[in-house]
């Protein structure tokens, strides 16, 4: 297997992801190899943030944590459902990104197909109303979203019990 595989994570199944892109020897991630989930999380959040993530993956006490959610972030987006793969389900729909701003809140269960996967998602908007529908994650992140780095993936029905 080339470098080039080892740091690709699966398409089609979240499982096994995050053990692709963390570190094979276990230990403290090096920053070479959080540099590659921060390369995936790119389009998915405002230059702000990803300038933080950059800087708490480089120096201070926390930086082997902030690798590793790098690393565990980028799993997710690279095998969370495309456009459509999803349809049917309704609110037992995985929500895999949050979104928040201090008046909107946004919940993403499908990534584009083309592309780098931002211009058209699906998800659930509350805003204040709850909206399920077609969302552009790459509009909301100009916008100044923040990707929630804490959130624990659930289904829409679970949202806002």
């Amino acid at each position: 297997m080339n470098t080039t595989d080892r740091n690709q994570a699966p398409e089609s199944k979240h499982e096994g992801a995050q053990d692709r892109l963390s570190n094979p020897q276990g230990g403290e991630i090096a920053l070479s190899r959080a540099m590659v989930g921060l390369e995936i999380l790119k389009p998915f959040v405002t230059w702000g943030q990803m300038r933080t993530l950059w800087d708490l993956c480089r120096k201070g006490e926390e930086k082997a944590y902030f690798k590793q959610k790098v690393m565990d972030l980028a799993a997710t987006i690279k095998t969370m459902p495309k456009t459509y793969e999803t349809d049917g389900q309704g609110l037992k729909a995985v929500a895999f990104l949050h979104y928040f701003t201090p008046a909107l809140d946004y919940y993403i269960t499908e990534k584009d197909r083309e592309g780098n996967g931002t211009r058209q998602a699906f998800g659930l908007a509350i805003a204040p109303e709850r909206e399920l529908g077609y969302i552009s994650i790459a509009q909301i992140v100009v916008a100044g979203a923040e990707l929630d780095l804490y959130w624990t993936p659930q289904t829409l029905a679970e949202i806002g019990r």
